[in-house]
């Protein structure tokens, strides 16, 4: 069977399997962090199977979005070490410069949030 084709960021839906590096599964997507109004893909937030917290995976650190998966390149010990996901603290990741440079995170200059 031939793989899944590539999707955008905003084609990612919600208990979409995640894997590391080497194929294996860590978890599941919870939420497609970005920009809509800019069209800026911030990373993703993940429920690790084996721990039943959440934590993100930045940008940077994802290499291939597809219907079936997203994929990461970090390792399944490095997925695991990372901290819990706290939507204030990644939130306010824009006040810091070398945060905001690196991870590329900005505020919206719009609200993503649909009216109603």
């Amino acid at each position: 069977m031939p793989d899944p084709d590539p999707i955008g960021w905003r084609g990612v839906i919600y208990g979409t399997r995640v894997t590391t590096e080497d194929g294996a599964s860590v978890g599941t997507v919870r939420e497609m962090l970005g920009s809509d109004a800019e069209d800026i893909f911030h990373g993703v937030r993940v429920k690790l199977t084996a721990h039943g917290r959440d934590v993100m995976i930045p940008a940077d650190d994802v290499t291939a979005l597809t219907t079936d998966e997203v994929r990461t390149d970090l390792s399944r010990a490095a997925v695991e070490s990372l901290p819990t996901y706290d939507e204030v603290a990644t939130y306010h990741l824009a006040s810091v410069g070398w945060l905001r440079k690196h991870l590329g995170w900005a505020k919206d200059s719009t609200s993503d949030e649909e009216p109603g």
